[in-house]
C-alpha cells in the first residue's frame, strides 16, 4: 500500500472507491490494521502540534528506531531521509516512522497476539483525540496520562487512565470496555461518557449515553448509571449518585469550553492551572471552599476567568507570571 495514499487517507482526501482499497487492504491482514492505526493515532497528535517542530520529528523517530533495533537480535538497516513537499511532511515523517518501525516490530517479533502498549501524556494548556484500535473514540483532558495497547487482546478491552477523558466505546457485547483509574473502575460495552480521576481532588464517572457500571478500586462500592447520571467517589464520604444532571456541560472541555456547576474555587482553581499551565494560590479555606457555577467560551484567557469570578463581588486576584494570588473581600 503507497504511503502517499494512506497519509492522504488520514488526511481525508481519498474518494470512494480509493477507502475500498485501504478497507481492502485492512482486512486482509490484521497487522495492516495495526498499523494504520498507529498511523492514525500519530496523525491525531499532528492536529496538537507535537510535530510542528522538524527537530522533534526527528528526535521521535529516532526513538523509534532506536527502540526497535533494542528489541531485536538482528540488525536492521539504516534510514534514510524521507523528503515531502506537503504542509504535512513532518507529521508526515512521523506517521511513516510509525508505519516501519511497528511493521518490522511485528515481522520480527512474530507474536500476533502481544501488542505494544502505549502511553500519551498531555501536557498542562493542551488537548488530544485519539481512535483506539476497536473505533473507540477518545479525547483526553490537560496533564492526563492514557495507557492502551495498540490492538486489543480478542478477550478484553482494558485501558488506564490518570486524569479526565471522554470515551465514545464502539459497542461489542462480547468483550467489555475497562477503564482502570487509581480510585474507580468503570465496565462499558459501547456508551459516551466522562471520566475525571484527577491526584487529590474527587473522582467522578458522568453518563451522557448507554449504561456503565462504576466500581472503586478496592471493590467496596459498586453503582450502575443510566444517562443524565453521575458517579462521585470520596476517599472520606465513599461512592455518591447524582441523579437527573445535565451531562453536556461535563464533555464541553472537549471542545475548549470551561463550564462550572456549583463547583467549589479549589476545583475551579484546579481546572484552570491544567487548562494554562499556571499556579494559583487561594488565600483561606473557607474561599476555597465556596462555589460557584459559570460557563467561558474557548477562547477566553485566564485574566477574562479570574475577572468573570471578581465581578461576583466574592473574590480579587493578583497575576504576577504564570503565579496567582486569590483573595476575599
Amino acid at each position: 500500500m503507497p504511503e502517499t495514499l494512506l497519509i492522504r487517507y488520514l488526511n481525508g482526501e481519498c474518494s470512494p472507491s480509493e477507502i475500498k482499497e485501504i478497507e481492502r487492504w485492512v482486512a486482509a491482514d490484521r497487522t495492516h490494521a495495526d498499523l494504520l492505526f498507529e498511523m492514525e493515532r500519530i496523525w491525531a497528535l499532528k492536529d496538537e502540534r507535537r510535530f510542528s517542530d522538524p527537530q522533534k520529528t526527528d528526535e521521535m523517530f529516532d526513538r523509534l528506531w532506536t527502540g526497535l533495533r533494542q528489541r531485536q537480535s538482528v540488525a536492521l538497516p539504516v534510514r534514510k531521509a524521507i523528503k515531502w513537499k506537503s504542509p504535512f511532511k513532518y507529521a508526515a515523517a512521523a506517521a511513516i516512522a510509525a508505519l516501519l518501525s511497528v511493521n518490522l516490530y511485528f515481522l520480527w517479533k512474530g507474536q500476533p497476539d502481544v501488542y505494544a502498549e502505549n502511553t500519551v501524556e498531555v501536557p498542562g494548556g493542551q488537548r488530544v483525540a485519539l481512535t483506539l484500535s476497536d473505533g473507540t473514540r477518545v479525547w483526553l483532558n490537560s496533564q492526563t496520562t492514557f495507557t492502551y495497547p495498540s490492538r486489543f487482546s480478542a478477550r478484553s478491552r482494558n485501558v488506564r487512565l490518570r486524569g479526565e477523558a471522554f470515551f465514545e466505546v464502539a459497542g461489542n457485547a462480547s468483550k467489555p470496555f475497562i477503564v482502570e483509574s487509581p480510585l474507580l473502575r468503570v465496565k462499558v460495552l459501547g456508551t459516551k461518557f466522562d471520566v475525571k480521576t484527577y491526584p487529590h481532588q474527587n473522582a467522578s464517572v458522568t453518563l451522557s449515553e448507554g449504561k456503565v457500571e462504576v466500581s472503586t478500586g478496592d471493590g467496596h462500592y459498586k453503582v450502575t448509571l443510566s444517562p443524565s447520571q453521575q458517579a462521585v467517589y470520596s476517599e472520606t464520604t465513599g461512592l455518591t449518585l447524582r441523579k437527573n444532571i445535565d451531562p453536556d456541560p461535563y464533555r464541553s472541555w472537549t471542545v475548549g469550553e470551561l463550564n462550572f456547576h456549583n463547583q467549589t474555587l479549589a476545583d475551579i482553581a484546579a481546572d484552570l492551572e491544567r487548562r494554562f499551565d499556571v499556579h494559583i494560590r487561594i488565600a483561606g479555606k473557607e474561599l476555597a471552599e465556596d462555589r460557584f457555577t459559570c460557563h467561558f467560551t474557548e477562547n477566553a484567557t485566564v485574566e477574562q476567568i479570574l475577572t468573570g469570578l471578581k465581578e461576583t463581588k466574592r473574590l480579587s486576584y493578583k497575576i504576577d507570571g504564570k503565579d496567582i494570588a486569590i483573595t476575599g473581600y
